[in-house]
């Protein structure tokens, strides 16, 4: 979704509800009171699994109020995207014909792994086999069947960049005029034994906890459970619009980025002087921050290749408060940064992060006026970047 009219005035899909789950709990309210609070909530794994696994001491954060996620019916997965569709759509306010409409775009890396190759506390077990859990598509066919939506759904399962590439896909749908609303759900729940398992022997999980992306320390992804969902509607009203949706692929190898992020460079360029045409402040940047580091690398690489020529970014980076939520990291942060977009604020970092380049400040909540440009980025493994330009005007 590369439009040859930038103009912001042009009419684009614009976010009107929201809908977050994470360590911080379900809801917009926990999120700001969690990111306000200061403090990493991200503990132990053995705390959830026991002492007698290799990767008990990883920190991860995962969603406190497990009961919400039990269904005779749904997988828990599933159960979860049912819970944030109802929150952002009650945000949204579309009638019950406006909602019947609408399209609905699901993305997910690990689908509904757990509560199927892992027990989910409180819920009846699962055959291995056995159908609709093991689908990814019950991620989608459930919250059609629980908010009665009739448009057309699609379930992404392109690693961690799934969740950001939903919206990316919703928005292409209402620009192409296929429908004039859209959910874009995104979320994983990878706390499963099995998961974690691979997870550690391929060396991917940090055993540090430092849980700061840019640091010489970074060893690892903080491995947690969340989602958001994100509605949206063609409008011309003032506030968040989606101007751009870019996508390319590395075809580096499967489990990192090249080193010289050129890939995602070759998006971030055009994203960032897009931004310059129509925002009267710097352009903030929610970047992907793994944890990893060959990501720190890359998109530290990324970095200085695009903005050499543009005043540095207002870095805003979200996993180090919600963990990394794998297929559901993009749209998770995204959402977190639009729930202070809401009250015309950006939240802060996290006072334990590095910045990416010496030169850089971190800064903390600030508030926003006037017109503003949020880009967002997302990368997975197998080499697959998203970069989401989005248009913010507070001006009532």
């Amino acid at each position: 979704m590369n439009p040859s009219d930038k103009s912001p005035n042009k009419v684009k899909p614009r976010v009107c509800g929201l809908g977050l789950a994470s360590v911080f709990g379900l809801g917009k309210e926990a999120h700001l009171k969690g990111i306000r609070g200061g403090q990493s909530l991200l503990a132990p794994l053995e705390k959830l699994w026991g002492e007698d696994r290799p990767w008990r001491s990883v920190k991860s954060g995962w969603i406190k109020e497990r009961h919400l996620l039990n269904s005779r019916r749904n997988a828990p997965a599933t159960q979860l995207a049912i819970l944030l569709a109802k929150e952002a759509v009650a945000q949204a306010g579309w009638s019950d014909e406006e909602l019947s409409e609408a399209a609905l775009i699901v993305g997910s890396s690990r689908g509904n792994a757990s509560g199927w190759l892992s027990s989910w506390e409180g819920r009846r077990p699962v055959k291995l086999l056995s159908v609709p859990n093991s689908l990814h598509s019950e991620l989608a066919s459930g919250v059609t069947i629980a908010l009665g939506i009739h448009g057309p759904y699609h379930v992404l399962a392109d690693g961690c960049a799934a969740g950001l590439d939903a919206v990316g896909m919703a928005a292409m749908l209402m620009e192409c005029g296929v429908v004039k609303r859209a959910l874009a759900i995104g979320l994983d729940l990878p706390l499963c034994c099995q998961l974690l398992d691979t997870y550690w022997q391929s060396k991917m999980l940090s055993q540090s906890g430092g849980n700061d992306p840019y640091s010489l320390n970074a060893d690892g992804m903080n491995i947690s459970e969340g989602g958001a969902a994100i509605a949206l509607e063609m409008s011309d009203a003032s506030g968040v619009h989606v101007q751009s949706y870019r996508v390319n692929s590395d075809a580096h190898g499967p489990l990192g980025m090249p080193e010289d992020g050129k890939q995602l460079a070759n998006l971030l360029g055009p994203a960032v002087e897009e931004a310059q045409q129509y925002a009267n402040g710097p352009v903030i940047w929610c970047p992907h921050a793994s944890g990893t580091a060959n990501n720190a690398k890359a998109e530290t690489a990324a970095l200085k290749a695009v903005f050499h020529k543009h005043p540095l970014p207002d870095l805003r980076m979200m996993k180090p408060w919600v963990g990394h939520t794998i297929g559901g990291s993009g749209i998770l942060e995204l959402a977190c940064i639009l729930s202070f977009v809401e009250e015309s604020r950006l939240p802060a970092n996290p006072s334990w992060v590095s910045a990416p380049l010496p030169e850089m400040t971190l800064q903390g909540e600030t508030v926003i006026s006037g017109k503003s440009y949020l880009i967002k980025t997302a990368s997975s493994m197998g080499g697959h970047n998203v970069v989401l330009g989005l248009s913010i005007d507070t001006d009532q």
